[in-house]
């Protein structure tokens, strides 16, 4: 910290502290924030309606695409406008303007990101349905945000505590903010290799890493680096690590349907990163999940298909190791930050003919070595397709208006960031599966190191798209699932360094191909059981001294399941602590949580090291993993949730921003995923289930979807978490696309006319 920003700081603290006492969280009712959504001259050609549910999820009837979109703005606007106003921020590098100096190596880092770098010739390319939908995107936004300007009393709780207002949109901030949302997952794994890499026994550990499919990092509590920058940002703005996607024909369904099914995996914050919306206009009736901020429906359904998905870990991004490049090689742009209590600062950014210089960035490290390193540092280059232009908008918006798989596949085609498993399923039956992404043409091996030559570069001379990728049509086994995991059929290009471990994908398999998948798929985003987890257990259960030793009797029981009850998963979890502590010491757990399979590593470590070695270390590791049982009972004792909003990790005042903390089932690879790093006491939960959804494609109203938390975004509201409660029992919410099942469900009305025109809201729940 520079003695300079110490000021500033002292002055984010005093606006912290006086803004939540002076801010008071002003409880409402559903019919009170209905009141507060601004109804008079709105941006509109028509009138709209947008109906709501008792959990405060709209639907909006409109006469033209254009004025869908106006609506779908307020809506986002009128729930999420904190998070949306943030996320903008974040996407331009702007967070010092709210934030003081605190914020200045945030800044830096994102500005050599640089989100908005293809914003330009993105909008430049833009359809005119697409600019016209985003252009009524907009105009509602800003319809909400005039609104909220100029009454205090409409004003986000966040941003009152901070004194910061938020700003008109355009439609290049809607397209920067895109690039924020397909940032590479594989960033974050590069902040936990990154020190790593200045080790002398680097090059094993890569190797490992590659041979275990590498895998992100698993979140850590513990871990030492632990707190970073990038990680608070991935938590709680960032990018999905899981999720799972499944679909089954009719001939395993019991109503002769297809059904699609799945739940995306992303970090638990309050307001949830998803929200849920529905759109009846002539061209299009969609209903589904979106992102905040964001103009198209994610995961979804129309009245011919459905459409699920999860990440493909694609590796969308290359390091480039630049370190003797010339200086005339590299180019320069300067960068003005804003910094709000403090003096503004001009940076200067470099660049060269393989990226933005990442070395530079504050938040991978800078340009300093740890004291313990045995290496010089090098400096890096990043690549990144986000940078190349494309158009993921106009890929969703041609997904919710396509009738079958064919234009489906072809709205794909400008989808390139980041890299989607696309899940599909239709009325007539049909199943299917489309890797959605551009990416280099890397040959299909392993990298030799994370940092590559720059001769490398040369794969990036030409791209491929969906069409050359990976793809399933009506697959004879009758179900086609995913869970980012590594695709059956091998692909001639590199697809992903670090693809999830095989754990879910094959519990998956096993529950699809059984005898009722149908039934199975209502709970099976529920599933808590890791058959996977036996085989190792057994294995180190060989090696232990005395297997009849009674404190052993929870593990030997254990049926692999992750209830919240149970002793054999606590034990199970604290043995593979305590052995990779006993193997290598405690400095070695940064190698163990560096992927997101410390199972396959300890495997590798029962294969490869001494028996006496192995006999040693297991029986110390089960007789602390016994103690500890003893202390914590079960395994829903130390496994929890928080249900937080980000502003809960202030101290003092944090205690305002938490809503609950509670036991959870599951565990990093059960179907339902709760990560965690290594167990050896209470930890927190940072990534899950955040939201489930399914379509059964016998009926269209028969679609199903639930959030972690709730829908609205203001934390006095009463739709701010019920949906948690359902979510807890393995409920869901009807998602119809019949206008009079929709209106019979939603049963409240608000009704807003064009400008000079004005309508209240009206609740039509006793109709």
């Amino acid at each position: 910290m520079k003695a300079s920003h110490i000021p500033g700081i002292f002055a984010l603290l005093a606006q912290v502290s006086s803004g939540h006492l002076f801010t008071r969280r002003r409880p409402s009712t559903l019919a009170q924030r209905l009141a507060k959504l601004p109804l008079a001259n709105a941006p509109l050609a028509a009138k709209i309606e947008i109906r709501w549910n008792a959990q405060m999820v709209p639907y909006i009837f409109a006469d033209s695409e254009r004025d869908a979109a106006t609506g779908l703005g307020m809506i986002h606007a009128h729930l999420r406008l904190s998070q949306i106003t943030f996320l903008r921020q974040i996407s331009q590098g702007r967070m010092a303007e709210f934030l003081g100096p605190a914020a200045i190596n945030i800044d830096h880092t994102l500005r050599i990101l640089d989100f908005g770098r293809s914003t330009p010739a993105n909008l430049a390319a833009l359809p005119a349905s697409t600019l016209n939908w985003l252009e009524g995107f907009v105009a509602g936004i800003n319809h909400v945000i005039d609104h909220v300007n100029q009454d205090k009393r409409r004003q986000p709780e966040e941003l009152a505590i901070l004194g910061v207002q938020a700003e008109r949109w355009n439609v290049s901030d809607v397209l920067s903010l895109s690039r924020l949302s397909c940032a590479d997952f594989t960033w974050k794994v590069w902040t936990n290799l990154l020190p790593l890499r200045e080790r002398s026994d680097w090059s094993t550990i890569w190797q490992n890493l590659m041979q275990q499919n590498g895998g992100p990092p698993i979140p850590g509590h513990h871990r030492k680096t632990s707190g970073h920058t990038i990680d608070w940002l991935s938590d709680h703005f960032g990018k999905p690590g899981g999720s799972n996607s499944m679909a089954i024909n009719p001939q395993l369904s019991d109503n002769g349907a297809a059904i699609l099914a799945g739940d995306p995996h992303l970090p638990i914050t309050l307001p949830n990163l998803w929200l849920m919306a529905g759109v009846h206009c002539p061209t299009m009736k969609v209903a589904g999940f979106m992102l905040p901020g964001m103009p198209a429906i994610m995961v979804g359904r129309s009245p011919d298909i459905a459409w699920g998905g999860t990440s493909m870990h694609a590796t969308s991004s290359d390091l480039f190791d630049i370190s003797d490049l010339p200086k005339t090689a590299i180019r320069q742009r300067q960068e003005h930050i804003k910094v709000r209590w403090g003096r503004d600062q001009k940076l200067t950014i470099n660049e060269c003919d393989w990226g933005p210089i990442l070395s530079d960035a504050p938040m991978f490290g800078g340009k300093k070595s740890s004291p313990n390193s045995t290496k010089s540092k090098p400096r890096f280059a990043m690549r990144w397709v986000g940078h190349d232009p494309s158009d993921e908008i106009s890929a969703l918006l041609g997904a919710a208006r396509a009738n079958n798989f064919t234009e489906f596949r072809g709205a794909l085609e400008s989808f390139a960031v980041a890299g989607q498993n696309m899940l599909y399923a239709d009325t007539s039956g049909n199943i299917g599966q489309v890797m959605a992404a551009h990416l280099p043409a890397r040959p299909a091996k392993p990298a030799k190191d994370m940092i590559l030559a720059r001769s490398e570069l040369r794969f990036w001379q030409t791209k491929i798209t969906s069409a050359e990728l990976p793809r399933s049509y009506n697959p004879a086994e009758g179900f086609v699932a995913s869970a980012n995991n590594r695709p059956s059929e091998e692909s001639p290009y590199l697809i992903s360094n670090f693809y999830s471990p095989d754990d879910r994908i094959r519990r998956l398999r096993q529950i699809l191909g059984g005898d009722a998948p149908a039934s199975a798929l209502w709970n099976i985003s529920q599933d808590v059981s890791s058959p996977t987890a036996l085989p190792l257990r057994d294995a180190m259960l060989a090696l232990v001294s005395n297997p009849n030793n009674d404190k052993l009797k929870p593990l030997l029981a254990w049926d692999g399941v992750y209830d919240i009850d149970s002793q054999g998963a606590l034990f199970f979890e604290l043995s593979l602590y305590h052995f990779a502590i006993a193997l290598h010491g405690e400095d070695a757990l940064a190698v163990f949580t560096a992927n997101w399979d410390p199972r396959g590593l300890l495997r590798a470590e029962l294969a490869k090291q001494p028996e006496s070695k192995l006999r040693a270390a297991i029986d110390q590791a089960f007789s602390k993993a016994a103690a500890d049982t003893a202390k914590y009972e079960r395994w829903g004792n130390i496994h929890r949730l928080k249900l937080a909003h980000p502003l809960a990790a202030l101290p003092l005042f944090g205690r305002r921003w938490r809503f609950a903390d509670e036991p959870i089932a599951g565990a990093n690879e059960t179907i339902m995923k709760s990560a965690h790093g290594f167990a050896k006491g209470k930890h927190y939960v940072r990534m899950s289930s955040n939201a489930r959804h399914l379509c059964d494609m016998s009926d269209i109203d028969a679609n199903w979807f639930v959030l972690l938390g709730g829908q609205d975004g203001d934390p006095g509201s009463a739709c701010f978490l019920d949906q948690w409660p359902l979510w807890q029992k393995g409920e869901m919410l009807q998602m119809p696309l019949r206008a009079d099942t929709i209106r019979t469900l939603f049963s409240y009305s608000t009704k807003i006319t064009p400008a000079h025109c004005s309508i209240a809201a009206k609740n039509l729940s006793a109709r």
